[in-house]
């Protein structure tokens, strides 16, 4: 596959319509059978069946809508890095909804085999997260 079409991939399928669409059936068009996810925050890896659930948990909580800010590829490995947005109005690993407005940064380096996605890493701002939602206090602010 192209670069270009590599990128198109991520950017059309894997953002706007598995994650902000929550179109968890495209899993076997857009993964191969091996598939496997490092997430920062999550122990271990997740599967091809288990990350069709992620799209629900956060979009379920958030309302998630991705920004691609920047997307770059070389031969079969995509990189982006993204800016998410949603409003908190469902319950998030314990936190009932705040309806706070959350804003955070992640950058995702995926590994394609065959016009499929076979591995993701994802890193993302969760502090900047719990923070915008109260649960851990922010950076101390100085007095004007």
């Amino acid at each position: 596959m192209s670069i270009e079409v590599n990128k198109d991939l991520v950017r059309r399928l894997w953002y706007q319509e598995f994650w902000d669409n929550r179109n968890t059936d495209l899993a076997g068009d857009l993964f191969t059978p091996d598939y496997v996810l490092h997430m920062a925050g999550i122990p271990g890896t997740v599967d091809r069946e288990g990350i069709k659930q992620l799209p629900h948990v956060f979009g379920d909580a958030f309302g998630l809508t991705h920004a691609v800010d920047e997307i770059v590829a070389e031969g079969s490995t995509v990189a982006a890095r993204w800016t998410v947005r949603g409003i908190h109005e469902g319950e998030f690993q314990g936190i009932a909804p705040t309806r706070k407005q959350v804003e955070i940064s992640g950058i995702t380096i995926h590994h394609l085999t065959d016009g499929k996605i076979r591995e993701s890493w994802v890193i993302f701002d969760s502090m900047t997260l719990l923070q915008q939602l109260g649960v851990v206090a922010g950076p101390a602010q100085t007095a004007a």
